[in-house]
Order: C-alpha cells, then sequence, then structure tokens
C-alpha cells in the first residue's frame, strides 16, 4: 500500500508523470498561456457564420444539383411572398400608408400590423366571404400591383430576370402577381384569348375572350373605372380556360361564393377532381374567392452575384456593429426596442456591395435584402398582410442567438453561484471559470486550426453547422465535472496534512486517471458520428473530440496546477492555505449508500428501477425523429 492510502497498482511511468508535472508547474503555466494565445486565430476561424444550409448530405441528386448550381452560375433565384387578406374588422382606412420609417429612412417593423390581423382561412373549395372575392377583390389587387412597383423601384431591381407566366404565357420584367396575370388577359394579350394550333398544326380558336362582357364593358386592368364585376367575370374565365392553371395561384380555401347579384356563374360547393373536372358542384351565380396568394420574383444569380450580392449567409459580410440612433440602439441588422432585438435591415445597393466586395469584407447578403424588401411591402399593408417565405431563416438564427446573450450571461451567474456551494472558495470558483474559458477558447481553437490545416492539404472532414451550437454545453458540462472532482480531491488530500505538491501529485495521479478513461468513453461515443451520412454530424464527432480534450486538459490536469500554484504564492505570503475542518451538514445522506446496500433494500431498488424501465422502454419504441428548420425559431 502506497504512502496516500491506496494500492499501488500503477506502473512507476504514471507515478513519475505527475511528479513530474507538478515539477513543472511554472512552465506548464507559461506553455498554456502561449499555447491560448495560439488557439485565438484558430477560434476567430471556427466562429465564423454558419449556413443553416450547411448540412451537406451524400446524395446522387445533391451532387448533382452542386455540379448545376456551380456550372450554371446564372441560373435563377426565385424569391417568394406570400400575400393574405388581412381581417376587415382591423383595416383603417384612415391610417396613414404607407406606414413611418426609422430616422435613417428604414420601414419601422413596430408599425406593421400583426400577423394575427390575417383574415381566417377557409374551407377548402369554400372561398371567403369578406371582402368580396378575397385575394381577387379588387381594392387587394390594387394595393398588390402597387407592391409589386415597390419591388420594382428596391435596389434589387438590377437582377430581376424576366419570367414567363404561367396562366396568360405573356413575359413579366421578374416580378409577377395576380395583377399581372388580369393585366395581359384584360389587354387580350394572353395565350387564351388569341387563337393557337394543335400538335397537327391546326387552328384552333381561343380558349376564352375578353371582347365580349355581356352587360359589362371590356376595360383593361388599368382603367380606372374598372369595378368588383369585371374581376369577377375574368376570375371566371380565366379559372374556366386555363385548365385550372389559374386557380394554383390561390390558396387551397379557394371557391366560388355564391353570389345571387354576381354577373358570373360558376361550380358552387363543387370539388376540383385529379382529371380536371368538377364534382358535387352546383352551378350557379357567384365569384371565385381566395384568402391568400403568392408575389413571386425571379433573380439572375450570375448579375446579382457581379452586383455584389451572395446567397450564402457564411461567405456574406456580417453585420455586427453596435449604434446609437433616435429610436435606439442598434445591434447589427436589428435594433433593441423594450429589451427586444426587433429587425432592422442594413440597406444595400449595388455600389455599396460592390465597395464591400472591393475592401475585403465580402459580399452582401440577399438575406439581408430580402428582409428589408419585405419591410417596404409590410409598411404598405392596409388591407393586405405580406410574408417571406423561405429566405431570412438565418437572419432569424442570427436574432435569436444575439437575444440569447443575457441567457448566457445569466448562465454564467448560476453556474459561478453553484460552484461556491460546491467549493466554498471564491479562488476555486476563479480558477474553474478560468479553465471553463480556456476549455472553450481551446475547442473553438483546435477546430478552426483543423479546418485550416485540411484545406491547405486539399481536404476537410469539419463541416460546420448548427449541431456545432451544442458544443460549448458538452465542454462545460464535462469541464464542471472534471474541475469539481480534481478540485474536492485536492481539498480532501490538503486536509490530511499533505502540502500543495504532494496534494496536487495524488490528485493528478488518481483523479487524472480516472479523466482521462471517462473522456476516451466519451469520445468514443461521439466517435459512432463519423459513420454517418451526413457531414454535418460526421464533423460533429470530430469537434466533440477537440472539446472533450480541450475540457480533460485543462479543467482536469491544469485546473489542480493552478490551484497549487495560487496556494504557493499565498503561502509565501505567510497565509494559510490548509482547508477548513470538514463537517457533515447532512448526516442523514450517510444512510443512503449504507442502507441501499442491503440485499431487502437492494431488492426493492431493482424491482422499481425494471417497473420504470419496461414503460420507458415501450415509449422510446415509438420515438419518431424528423428535422424541420422551423423548429429552431420562434
Amino acid at each position: 500500500m502506497s504512502d496516500d492510502g491506496n494500492f499501488a497498482v500503477d506502473g512507476e511511468g504514471l507515478h513519475r508523470l505527475p511528479a513530474q508535472i507538478v515539477g513543472q508547474a511554472n512552465r506548464l503555466h507559461l506553455v498554456m498561456f502561449v499555447l491560448t494565445l495560439l488557439m485565438i486565430p484558430g477560434a476567430l476561424r471556427a466562429l465564423e457564420p454558419i449556413d443553416m444550409e450547411a448540412y451537406d448530405m451524400e446524395s446522387p441528386e445533391l451532387d448533382a444539383q452542386t455540379t448545376i448550381d456551380e456550372t450554371f452560375a446564372s441560373s435563377e433565384v426565385i424569391l417568394a411572398f406570400l400575400v393574405t387578406v388581412r381581417d376587415p374588422v382591423h383595416v383603417d382606412l384612415e391610417e396613414a400608408i404607407p406606414r413611418s420609417s426609422t430616422s435613417d429612412g428604414q420601414p419601422d417593423s413596430t408599425t406593421f400590423p400583426p400577423v394575427t390581423e390575417i383574415v381566417e382561412s377557409g374551407e377548402p373549395w369554400g372561398g371567403i366571404d369578406a371582402p368580396s372575392g378575397g385575394i381577387l377583390n379588387l381594392t387587394l389587387l390594387r394595393e398588390i400591383d402597387a407592391k409589386a412597383d415597390l419591388i420594382r423601384n428596391h435596389p434589387i431591381n438590377a437582377t430581376l430576370k424576366p419570367l414567363v407566366n404561367d396562366v396568360t404565357g405573356a413575359q413579366t420584367d421578374g416580378v409577377m402577381t395576380l395583377p399581372d396575370i388580369f393585366r395581359a388577359f384584360m389587354a387580350n394579350e394572353s395565350i387564351l384569348t388569341r387563337p393557337s394550333k394543335d400538335t397537327f398544326g391546326n387552328d384552333l380558336p381561343p380558349a376564352t375572350d375578353w371582347s365580349d362582357c355581356g352587360a359589362l364593358e371590356c376595360l383593361v386592368f388599368d382603367d380606372a373605372n374598372l369595378t368588383q364585376d369585371h374581376i369577377d367575370l375574368a376570375s371566371q374565365r380565366l379559372a374556366e380556360a386555363s385548365d385550372n392553371t389559374f386557380l394554383r395561384w390561390l390558396s387551397l380555401d379557394r371557391g366560388f361564393r355564391a353570389d345571387m347579384n354576381a354577373v358570373s356563374s360558376g361550380p358552387i360547393g363543387g370539388t376540383l377532381l385529379g382529371d380536371g373536372t368538377w364534382s358535387s358542384d352546383l352551378v350557379g351565380q357567384g365569384r371565385w374567392s381566395a384568402s391568400a396568394s403568392w408575389l413571386l420574383i425571379q433573380l439572375d444569380r450570375g448579375e446579382m452575384t457581379e452586383a455584389g450580392w451572395t446567397m450564402s449567409w457564411k461567405d456574406a459580410a456580417q453585420e455586427t456593429s453596435l449604434r446609437m440612433t433616435d429610436e435606439g440602439l442598434v445591434v447589427g441588422g436589428f435594433r433593441l426596442v423594450e429589451g427586444e432585438l426587433v429587425l432592422h435591415p442594413p440597406s444595400y445597393d449595388e455600389a455599396t456591395c460592390t465597395t464591400m466586395v472591393e475592401e475585403g469584407r465580402g459580399p452582401c447578403s440577399i438575406e439581408w435584402s430580402v428582409m428589408e424588401l419585405e419591410g417596404m411591402l409590410r409598411q404598405h399593408d392596409q388591407h393586405s398582410i405580406s410574408l417571406q417565405v423561405g429566405q431570412g431563416v438565418n437572419v432569424e438564427v442570427n436574432r435569436e442567438l444575439q437575444a440569447s446573450a443575457g441567457l448566457i450571461a445569466l448562465m454564467g451567474l448560476a453556474i459561478a453561484v453553484l460552484l461556491f456551494v460546491s467549493l466554498r472558495r471564491p479562488s476555486d470558483v476563479a480558477i474553474v471559470l478560468v479553465a471553463l474559458g480556456g476549455a472553450l477558447l481551446w475547442m473553438q481553437g483546435l477546430i478552426g486550426h483543423l479546418v485550416t490545416v485540411t484545406e491547405w492539404l486539399g481536404f476537410s472532414f469539419i463541416a460546420r453547422s448548427q449541431f456545432s451550437n451544442l458544443l460549448p454545453i458538452l465542454v462545460m458540462a464535462l469541464g464542471i465535472d472534471d474541475s469539481l472532482h480534481a478540485l474536492h480531491r485536492y481539498k480532501e488530500e490538503r486536509g490530511l496534512g499533505r502540502s500543495p505538491e504532494e496534494a496536487t501529485q495524488i490528485t493528478v495521479r488518481r483523479v487524472g486517471r480516472a479523466i482521462l478513461l471517462t473522456s476516451l468513453t466519451t469520445t468514443a461515443a461521439f466517435a459512432a458520428n463519423l459513420f454517418s451520412d451526413i457531414a454535418a454530424l460526421r464533423s460533429f464527432g470530430v469537434e466533440a473530440a477537440c472539446g472533450i480534450f480541450a475540457a480533460f486538459l485543462l479543467t482536469g490536469i491544469w485546473a489542480p496546477l493552478l490551484r497549487m500554484s495560487v496556494d504557493q504564492w499565498l503561502e509565501r505570503r505567510g497565509r494559510s492555505t490548509a482547508p477548513p475542518k470538514k463537517t457533515d451538514r447532512v448526516p442523514r445522506l450517510t444512510v443512503v449508500p449504507v442502507e441501499s446496500g442491503k440485499w431487502k433494500h437492494a431488492l426493492v431498488i431493482a424491482v422499481l428501477a425494471l417497473l420504470l424501465t419496461v414503460p420507458a422502454a415501450v415509449g422510446m419504441a415509438r420515438l419518431e425523429g424528423d428535422f424541420a428548420v422551423e423548429d429552431f425559431l420562434d
């Protein structure tokens, strides 16, 4: 038995190594400081923005799409806005449109009508009652048309690429809306109102017309005398003549609502079948209606790149500046309002973006411009509400991360308080926090340097993703456990009368070995991700290994060395570093390990554990996993 009360089962090398580490503590502190400084560039590389689309998965289809995107750089980018009917009870005809802007000219998002004011959608093929025609109401169509003009006047208009409408066959300038369909149809510029030919070259009459409008005068869409009856009649003819292509521009609650005063007739209460015929319908007077439609924008990817924009969030210049405005503090692309971050996107144009690229700051993110564009549309919401679809995910994630800064501060405070409750010594708490901070920096530094080295060698197995945001939690969990085990063992040895050097040697030899084994097993568990087909998961396994190594080295080994050096420094100044006499404040807890080991109690515990395990196993077998970006967001 050795002098520390433990059986000497270690090899001579393992006994000698702790003594050498303790003897070279001051040099090791210097080495740790230098290595920490060297980790800073790697950490900066690792902390580059993560794109939500960075979940690289291996499949022939995705590889083909990547090849197409890289080969044909001028392929199109489609942006979509959902335009919905605003509940008429919330519409104030006296409210100022457009709504107010901030002092720097950006739309003030705090003045936008909330999305809860969207009209409640109807049943499939049922339509909505108010306003007349729903999204096909003439007033809403005029409002949508005005919003389309806002897009055409936005700086992004330089990258618009023409679109051909699937209903009328007319070409638009890159912005396509319901009013464009009516405009082409009512101007007789639609394929529906022109003669055509069949596959054999035979002449075919027009599918419909806008030359005979019955009791109405056939007017063009932009005519000031146009009425809702004109829209109702045109909608009915478009729905019938376009093989229902027109109906795809309407939300799923589209339907023909009965109205005895309407000028058009259609299938009331019917259901459209897959072959294009109607079932269970009753032909009568009424009008088509729905609660929402699309506003589509097509951009030329090549033109967009030349103008200084990019679709890649991680390659774009990041908005991190802090500035004060008349409305309050602006943090990057967000403004602080009553303790919450609201959207305040930067205003980009071609000159700004190309300058940013030339200065090496990176191109402008298209997501910021899309969010600014949405703000401009929302600023003009009165009878309708416009919502951007499919873009801006990285902006929202960035907002959530910045909004979590306060929670991170509270978490740090909670950790410090709990550490003090356990260690009862401010210097111990400070040592653990320093070691934890160092471990986090080392983890990011190792990952960043690994990315740099592998890219220099021509390959890379680090694919940073949102999974990487879990790593700090892992490192803190392991680091706090390791440091508590080490410092409590150190304190225990000091309580037995040993010197700081002897206590540290025993701690490193005994606790350090246990921590090493747990670190290796934890690394092996995360290494299972290396067999995943998802690059982000494989990368997560490698990144976790870097974090586990950093936690072991700094919190499990360096923390007790730092404690020893602090005690030596205090003793040289005549201050006692011996821990106070330990008192058991909860003697009743000692009954638990003693009594639970008895046969009768152990059997009861085993039965209870089995009763809990069986239903838990059944429930676990029924779990189903999925992944959706919206799960990350509010």
